[in-house]
């Protein structure tokens, strides 16, 4: 079991990597919810949360720098959140001599936490689980198989395309092209077109082999991970039954 660190990836095998994947999807949702569905105006509550992955992470050696870079993916949200206290109506109220809204700058607060705890969130699930075991833990908790098919063809499918690509580019060098100038757009749309062909070509052959072989809408489970028992279910819901009891104090 692997986890990206800021060196890059290193062996590492904590109690988070050997849970089952069921119980850390589960634990995942159920997080997500709990912070989602804190009221309006109540900041508190995200604190207790940040702490919770914050220890998580910590105990399954997940490095700040690499959560961090997760934090990139919400940045368009961020930028959103930022315009809310300049249009939100209501009440205003000076920040630096600049009048805000007070109903924009709490729902810009709320979002901004959410949005993160929820990025957060996921790095962990995705540096402690490889992304066939959340596939395996998709079908233990009965998600319909149409998804987990799609979902475990798109993970295995991904490195051809990825190939395929790598070789593309390295054709392009090889005859002299530059990928760094504007000139080459054309080149490089028209690789793009290449790909797309080559991608829907090599799929149909893989899928006709995977017919072929007894395939039936499911794929197997590459996970060595017995199903959880009732101790992972304990150890993996202990973080987000925190959050749901700041949620019920900030609720109530």
């Amino acid at each position: 079991m692997t986890v990206a660190h800021a060196a890059g990836p290193v062996a590492v095998r904590t109690a988070a990597h050997r849970l089952a994947p069921e119980v850390k999807l589960v634990a995942l949702v159920v997080f997500v919810l709990a912070v989602a569905l804190v009221p309006h105006g109540v900041l508190w509550p995200y604190a207790i949360d940040l702490a919770v992955l914050a220890a998580v992470a910590h105990g399954a050696r997940v490095e700040a720098g690499f959560l961090g870079r997760r934090l990139l993916v919400e940045i368009p949200f961020v930028l959103f959140v930022l315009v809310l206290p300049f249009v939100a109506g209501g009440p205003r109220t000076e920040v630096l001599g600049v009048a805000l809204s007070e109903p924009g700058l709490w729902t810009a607060a709320g979002i901004a936490c959410k949005a993160t705890l929820a990025v957060l969130a996921t790095g962990v699930l995705g540096a402690t689980t490889t992304a066939p075991e959340i596939v395996t833990g998709c079908e233990r908790l009965r998600v319909p198989r149409t998804l987990t098919a799609i979902g475990g063809f798109a993970v295995r499918y991904l490195q051809v395309v990825l190939d395929e690509l790598r070789r593309l580019q390295l054709a392009r060098v090889a005859r002299g092209d530059d990928p760094r100038w504007i000139w080459q757009a054309r080149t490089a749309a028209g690789s793009a077109g290449t790909l797309v062909v080559r991608s829907f070509e090599r799929g149909e052959r893989v899928h006709a082999a995977m017919l072929a072989r007894g395939y039936e809408g499911r794929m197997p489970d590459t996970s060595l991970a017995p199903p959880a028992r009732r101790a992972e279910w304990a150890l993996a819901l202990a973080p987000p039954a925190v959050a749901v009891a700041a949620l019920l104090g900030a609720v109530g």
